[in-house]
């Protein structure tokens, strides 16, 4: 085992606590921030329900090893304390470019001068938010694919002003998690996995809005020519979270795409706003039983909408 770091993660949503847990797992001392003490129980029961995903998908995990693991991990709502001695703040707050900058500016008086700051945005550049850290050569992206126990890859994206031996610490630092790390050489705004898997989804999402065809036909073709249940892209969205999907699709939607409109739209009203945000709360595209098993589609997701004009 290598050296333990302290590492705290900014945000204890689905990704932010996959990404505590696995650090935690691999041995690292791990702080999980979130803003109130209703977000913190949240993320715990989180936590719990990712060390079960442990146990039921990796041959070498017990239930005995993956519930220690839940123990070790510390919670706070402060900023201060998140930050105090950390060697790695990895940061997966929502994807929003305003709380970013405002997390990194709240941060930036709590930090060690040798804290290197990871952001784990899906879709924003971080040039678009780098100066708000105050320490611009010691940020990047590291950003996680959803079931990271699963596809353990972390992509590396640096600024033009993140220092080069950063970025080789960086990479370094990614096998100590289990992570397989993977360089980008330039900024790209939906790195590699989100650029397969965003025009994958949007088609989908597209298709669906304008009426071509329902939900359990695109994710039964999607699943075939993928040859895997995991690239289903409702299905998909109800495992990482309606929510993330919501603020991916408004980015768009402010664009003025009336496809994007439509969809954001029906994913708050119809979804959202009901407390339907999919897997984790039983009941988004589809609903689950007791066991996190689709179980079939939720009345928002069987409704019939009036199809989009794109043209209008």
């Amino acid at each position: 085992m290598s050296e333990s770091k302290k590492i705290s993660v900014l945000g204890a949503g689905n990704l932010g606590a996959q990404i505590a847990y696995r650090a935690a797992f691999y041995g690292h001392s791990v702080t999980a921030f979130d803003i109130s003490d209703d977000a913190i129980s949240a993320a715990k029961e989180r936590v719990k329900k990712i060390a079960g995903n442990y146990v039921r998908d990796l041959d070498d995990v017990s239930e005995d090893k993956a519930k220690a693991v839940v123990d070790k991990i510390a919670y706070t709502t402060s900023l201060e304390e998140a930050a105090r001695n950390a060697d790695y703040i990895i940061e997966a707050v929502p994807e929003n470019l305003d709380i970013k900058k405002d997390t990194y500016t709240k941060l930036a008086e709590f930090l060690p001068e040798e804290t290197i700051l990871l952001t784990n945005t899906s879709t924003l550049l971080p040039s678009d938010f780098k100066d708000a850290t105050g320490r611009t050569d010691k940020f990047l992206a590291y950003h996680f694919a959803n079931n990271i126990h699963i596809a353990n890859v972390v992509e590396v994206m640096p600024t033009s002003d993140t220092d080069d031996s950063v970025v080789e610490q960086v990479m370094e630092f990614a096998p100590t998690m289990g992570m397989r790390p993977i360089r980008l050489h330039r900024e790209h705004a939906k790195y590699i996995i989100n650029s397969f898997y965003s025009t994958w989804v949007d088609q989908a999402r597209d298709m669906w809005v304008l009426g071509v065809a329902d939900i359990e036909t695109l994710d039964e073709v999607a699943s075939m020519l993928a040859g895997t249940q995991q690239l289903a892209p409702f299905l998909a969205q109800d495992n990482t979270g309606l929510g993330v999907a919501y603020q991916i699709t408004k980015n768009r939607a402010e664009t003025g795409d009336p496809l994007a409109i439509e969809f954001s739209r029906r994913l708050k009203e119809e979804f959202i706003d009901k407390g339907h945000i999919g897997k984790e709360s039983g009941q988004g595209f589809y609903i689950y039983d007791e066991n996190g098993n689709p179980t079939g589609l939720s009345d928002a997701a069987k409704k019939k909408y009036p199809p989009v004009d794109p043209a209008k």
